[in-house]
């Protein structure tokens, strides 16, 4: 595939609160039901705090394992691996970090969560300062772990990186089943209007919709936002822009960018005084 097109595929597990062994199981029903796809892509993408474990279960042999297993995933397939996040720990510091490996199994850098979340603002949890910047090929990409993709002000200063890609692993917190669907509308919209904004594609990848610690779930809203795209009124409203798994359920979603037509979105918004030059 030429290095101007990128197939990214974004996982919607299934997973559950600290069980980590049945976690990596879910991980790998998951990667041998939808195979194909898999070796087809060139980059792979995992949900926060994808290993399902939190700081009261964390350990440095659960750490290891989980980078184990994102590295063999990455040299195995041969695609590049956005590793979700998970809790780390350095001397007394918490934080929830997502790292990034290269198809040969190189990790090329860590990312961690700047904006925590409501409960993890409660918890020893350390914001990050820095971002990261890397290059898949010609695509300039970066990470914004979920509640990070709604700062405006960071968000502000990210589009004058003139970004190609935008991972954003999420764990939707919905306080009652009743909102699972709203849940998914916001993070969908989301999405949608980040990637315009950016003239970027917007790569989230969420857990399957289900309960994460009663009384609260999860929406599953993983999608992909590809901001080059335009449809006719007698197509379905958004088709194509956004694609994404349906109804929350566990599976993947997949698809092919091109980064000549998403560079021409981004000088067309240029011109259009519409995008910071």
């Amino acid at each position: 595939m030429s290095n101007k097109l990128l197939k990214i595929t974004a996982l919607q597990p299934n997973l559950k609160l600290n069980e980590f062994e049945n976690n990596l199981d879910s991980y790998n029903n998951l990667l041998n039901e939808y195979s194909g796809i898999i070796k087809e892509s060139q980059v792979l993408c995992l949900p926060e705090y994808w290993n399902g474990v939190r700081m009261d279960k964390y350990t440095t042999l659960i750490l290891e394992a989980s980078l184990d297993f994102l590295r063999d995933l990455a040299i195995s397939n041969s695609l590049w691996v956005i590793g979700g996040s998970q809790i780390v720990q350095e001397e007394k510091s918490y934080s929830n970090r997502s790292h990034v490996f290269s198809p040969s199994g190189r990790l090329i850098g860590s990312y961690n969560k700047r904006h925590l979340f409501g409960y993890e603002r409660m918890q020893d949890i350390t914001p990050g300062m820095d971002d990261l910047f890397w290059h898949i090929d010609d695509w300039k990409a970066t990470i914004k772990i979920c509640s990070d993709l709604w700062n405006t002000h960071d968000y502000s200063l990210l589009i004058k990186e003139e970004l190609d890609l935008i991972f954003s692993p999420i764990l939707t917190t919905i306080p009652d089943r009743l909102y699972t669907n709203y849940g998914r509308f916001m993070w969908h919209n989301l999405a949608l209007i980040r990637a315009k904004e950016a003239a970027a594609a917007v790569v989230v990848s969420d857990t399957a919709m289900q309960p994460i610690r009663d009384p609260y779930w999860c929406t599953g809203a993983s999608c992909i936002a590809d901001p080059s795209v335009r449809f006719v009124n007698a197509e379905p409203l958004g088709q194509g822009i956004l694609t994404s798994v349906p109804k929350g359920y566990s599976g993947i979603v997949t698809l092919t960018l091109n980064l000549e037509k998403i560079r021409e979105q981004k000088q067309y918004r240029k011109e259009m005084g519409l995008l910071a030059s």
